[in-house]
């Protein structure tokens, strides 16, 4: 975004009327519930699960910034919803977006929803409202009067909607003199007219920059909505840093492969992580000292993530002697103690007001449970503080789209010629796959800007060596070719006509080269003439799964009852956006107001995982009750 200036002054109106807003409803709950949480219509209580967290740490998940940038927290307070009257941040309007609306507390004074905080500063000083995890990874699940919230399960809000209603207000605040006068009046009472003008003029240029946003990285026209639920959070990623951050826009890809919020329990615990294992959960003694944390992996990865959800990272135009940080948004102290606090999350236990388990059907449940999915997903005890994941990654035939997406090779533009890591001498050409160039800038942002001797003599002996920090964002992938088969990891594949071309580190694809009998060359690129490639998803433990519906990766099956069956007799479509549990078949109530998903759609495939249609109805109720367990 352009550097601009933004003046505001918030009056008390604002703080006023949106507490006043707030109450509304929830007087009762207002000193009962610790968290602030405003029940959504029809529930009369709220309860918490027992997850290892205490109300004061759950508090902060969901109030402490990461370093996102989406508009100026005036503004959000200020804004009315598109063509109406009413506030953006009404309650019935956050509900209708799934968002989990909250009163003010003392973290959260205005009473912001769930995820939604004062963050990062714009170039002048002014103050802005970001998103964190928690506006994803915080789950409302309702039964009767009674909603369960769960820490670190997935949210249903519809943030596709949220970011496209939000610019529309922005733009109509711009265009309509009588919308733009309520606002600017919240924002600052006392403006003066050339202040009015020039807030004005902010207005237009944060809506361009909200809309674009949207252009790129949402849904597109004819395509599938990412809908409840959902976001393409690679592809989001992808494009900032490839075509916004370098100033590229041809680099852009349509984001159309949207996946469901993961689960956030055990993160920490996996050695790789996200749907597709991209993200390895990697530590280095040697990035003590480099990034100021062994934690590399971790801080890698949730960089990468503020970047894609309105963080921002300046890449510069040169390259000196050395590797040189990039100035960003993000926040790394809050990244790593996000990291710290996860590491002591459970999984959510099945509520006992959902039914009673039967155990003989557990019992039962547990033998089909070693013989048909132990392999993949192996037990593990939720409050063992050793617990330890290692991913199962394996091709069972899911929807291929996010791979194609997480695998696109684009253009570097200034970034050619340039070290492309912190571990090697090798540079970029004027190609190069997208998930080494966000490797790059996320290595680059989480870099010390101290120029301390002591990194200075650091960094020039992590040149002379090799892969000390390692691959951050790679695929697991099963690549066939002259008769064989085998698997693993490359940053980049682009497929022609009578060849596949693989990119990654040389150690992974000499590996590679060495199973396909092709001589090792150290070569960052594998050039295969009519080879195939299909992506592998990574399989984790299935404690508190019940938690976790829609299932796959892209959300395609509603329930576990539906993900036992054949992929031929799985819904080819069905609603999402409800909250309403269904213990008898473990997943949302299928709520004709909420949108249809239809599996017919690019990249919403529901077919693969058919691991459970040979099993007979007694069987796959066994079965299903045993999952409620875990």
């Amino acid at each position: 975004m352009a550097t601009i200036t933004i003046r505001v002054c918030r009056s008390l109106a604002v703080s006023c009327l949106l507490v006043a807003a707030a109450a509304v409803g929830s007087a009762a709950l207002a000193g009962e519930d610790p968290r602030g949480i405003v029940p959504p219509p029809g529930v009369e209580v709220v309860k918490t699960l027992e997850q290892n967290w205490s109300d004061e740490e759950s508090n902060w998940f969901y109030d402490a910034g990461q370093g996102s940038r989406l508009v100026p927290y005036d503004w959000f307070l200020a804004l009315d919803q598109p063509g109406s009257e009413e506030r953006f941040l009404a309650i019935d309007h956050l509900h209708a977006l799934g968002l989990i609306a909250r009163t003010p507390t003392p973290g959260n004074p205005d009473g912001l929803p769930v995820g939604f905080v004062r963050d990062a500063a714009y170039d002048d000083g002014t103050p802005a409202v970001g998103i964190t995890c928690a506006a994803c990874h915080t789950a409302l699940i309702t039964h009767g009067k009674t909603a369960y919230l769960v820490d670190g399960g997935p949210s249903g809000s519809d943030v596709e909607q949220f970011l496209r209603r939000l610019a529309t207000a922005l733009e109509e605040t711009a265009d309509d003199d009588g919308r733009f006068d309520r606002f600017a009046t919240r924002v600052d009472p006392a403006a003066t007219p050339q202040e009015r003008r020039g807030l004005r003029d902010a207005v237009r240029e944060i809506a361009r920059e909200r809309i674009g946003y949207n252009e790129r990285s949402l849904s597109i026209p004819g395509g599938a909505p990412h809908g409840p639920g959902r976001i393409d959070a690679f592809g989001a990623i992808f494009n900032e840093v490839s075509a916004t951050f370098l100033g590229i826009p041809g680099n852009a890809r349509p984001a159309d492969a949207p996946v469901s919020y993961p689960c956030l329990w055990d993160t920490p615990q996996h050695d790789r992580v996200q749907w597709n294992g991209i993200a390895e959960n990697r530590t280095s003694a040697l990035g003590a000292l480099i990034f100021g944390t062994p934690l590399v992996g971790a801080l890698g990865r949730n960089t990468g993530e503020v970047l894609g959800v309105f963080g921002t990272a300046r890449i510069n135009d040169h390259e000196l002697l050395l590797p040189r940080h990039y100035d960003s948004t993000a926040n790394k102290a809050h990244l790593l103690e996000f990291e710290a606090t996860l590491t002591t999350l459970w999984s959510p236990e099945w509520p006992g007001a959902f039914g009673a388990l039967d155990r003989a059907k557990i019992g039962r449940g547990a033998a089909l449970y070693q013989t048909h999915c132990i392999d993949c997903h192996a037990p593990i005890d939720r409050a063992d503080p050793d617990r330890e994941v290692k991913a199962q990654m394996r091709a069972v035939g899911t929807d291929s789209k996010l791979l194609a997406n997480t695998t696109r090779v684009v253009a570097t533009g200034r970034l050619e010629g340039r070290q492309r890591s912190l571990q090697g001498l090798d540079r970029f050409d004027d190609e190069a796959p997208v998930a080494a160039i966000l490797k790059h800038v996320v290595e680059r942002v989480m870099l010390d800007p101290l120029p301390r001797p002591q990194l200075r003599d650091a960094l020039a002996d992590v040149v002379r060596k090799s892969d000390l920090i390692g691959p951050m964002f790679h695929s697991s992938v099963e690549v066939g070719y002259e008769g064989k088969s085998v698997r693993g990891d490359v940053s980049g594949i682009r497929e022609e006509d009578d060849a596949l071309t693989l990119y990654g580190a040389a150690a992974d694809l000499d590996r590679l080269r060495t199973e396909l009998g092709i001589k090792p060359d150290g070569g960052n690129s594998l050039r295969l003439a009519k080879g195939t490639v299909a992506g592998e998803y990574k399989a984790r433990p299935l404690n508190g799964i019940w938690a976790t519906a829609p299932y796959l990766h892209n959300g395609s099956v509603p329930t576990l009852a539906a993900l036992l069956e054949p992929a031929a007799k799985r819904p080819a479509t069905f609603h999402v956006g409800s909250t309403e549990f269904d213990p008898q078949a473990v997943g949302f109530v299928d709520d004709p107001r909420f949108p249809v998903f239809d599996t017919s759609l690019p990249g919403n495939g529901n077919a693969g995982h058919e691991y459970g249609g040979s099993l007979s109805a007694a069987e796959k109720a066994d079965l299903l009750e045993y999952l409620k367990s875990l």
